[in-house]
């Protein structure tokens, strides 16, 4: 009896090592363990596919969600680095997950500019500080990628540095801590895991299953609360008398360090300002100024879409992301000065 316990036994421990084997070899040779340069960096961000459902005030519904090896939100995992254009950039106001693909800002001018390769890289709460770091720890690690343009959409994430520095895990493309790290890397590069992801999207997108997506609604996601009438727009908060030298020489800093990058990439750069779901307040019009005279010294592009583009209260559906109709209207409105660039 204990020798065929022991036989039975033998058996399971060598198809467990078999099956144990095969799996490894699966992982190593399909998997993205040995396709990128990124290490521990950007572990976050890459090989993802998620449901949202989603139920906010001005904004309902579902959105299908990818990030490409490369860490690119894409509407399909085919990202070839030589053939980008364009990089647009900036956090989750570019990123857009509550919004399907063709949806957001980046899906809508890659209709538009139908012989322009432009791709996602926005990432939520990134500021101008991982911004600059992205070209270290990020961009510059991808074979045969040099883009033409990179467009940085960029100013809601950047009003606390006014004040001071902050070092964050996110401006560093990295987890926190030391757990998530390593969470997060066996996350993104592993096959089964990429395969598990894609199965849950499947589950509801096909089938209804509800625990394939995950639900967000104003209670679980929301910056904070706001009302029609504190929604101030540029122009009236221009009006008032503050003064910003101080914290413009910060930003300015900031701005120049972004700006070298981008020229030591022999690339161009384009700046947009932002507005908030609460409107203009003293950080995002010293941001925006700044943005401007930066450019105008530096002779950049900038497009001004804070001050011009006459976003309203109901175009957003928090305090900083806008709704399919706030994002059409930006779509449209950044389009038509890009237009001046691209189609000329």
């Amino acid at each position: 009896m204990v020798h065929k316990f022991f036989a039975l036994l033998k058996i399971i421990l060598f198809n467990f090592f078999f099956f144990f084997l095969i799996i490894l070899v699966v992982e190593i040779i399909f998997g993205s363990w040995f396709k990128n340069n990124f290490n521990l960096r950007l572990s976050s961000e890459r090989n993802i596919d998620r449901v949202y459902k989603f139920n906010f005030d001005y904004h309902k519904g579902q959105s299908r969600y990818l990030r490409d090896n490369f860490g690119f939100r894409v509407k399909s995992d085919n990202t070839k680095p030589e053939d980008v254009y364009v990089v647009f950039a900036g956090g989750s106001t570019v990123n857009q997950k509550f919004l399907n693909y063709d949806e957001t800002i980046v899906g809508i001018l890659q209709k538009k500019f139908k012989n322009i390769k432009i791709v996602n890289s926005g990432i939520d709460g990134m500021s101008i500080i991982g911004h600059i770091n992205s070209f270290d720890l990020w961009y510059n690690k991808i074979d045969k990628f040099n883009p033409e343009y990179y467009i940085f959409f960029i100013g809601i994430n950047d009003r606390y540095l006014l004040s001071s520095d902050q070092d964050r895990a996110v401006d560093q493309l990295i987890e926190p801590s030391l757990k998530g790290r390593i969470r997060e890397y066996l996350e993104s590069n592993s096959l089964i895991y990429k395969l598990f992801r894609k199965s849950k999207s499947t589950l509801y997108l096909r089938f209804g299953i509800q625990k394939g997506a995950n639900h967000v609604n104003k209670k679980t996601f929301v910056y904070s609360e706001r009302t029609t009438k504190d929604f101030i727009k540029y122009n009236d908060f221009s009006n008032n008398e503050i003064i910003i030298n101080n914290e413009q020489s910060i930003y300015e800093n900031y701005l120049n360090q972004l700006t070298n990058k981008v020229r030591q990439n022999n690339s161009k750069i384009i700046y947009i300002t932002q507005i908030s779901g609460h409107g203009m307040n003293k950080g995002h019009f010293i941001i925006a100024e700044t943005i401007m005279k930066h450019c105008k010294k530096n002779k950049i592009t900038c497009i001004n879409l804070a001050k011009n583009a006459n976003l309203e209260y109901d175009d957003f559906y928090d305090s900083a992301h806008t709704n399919r109709k706030g994002t059409k209207k930006i779509s449209e409105f950044i389009y038509k000065e890009l237009s001046k660039i691209f189609l000329n």
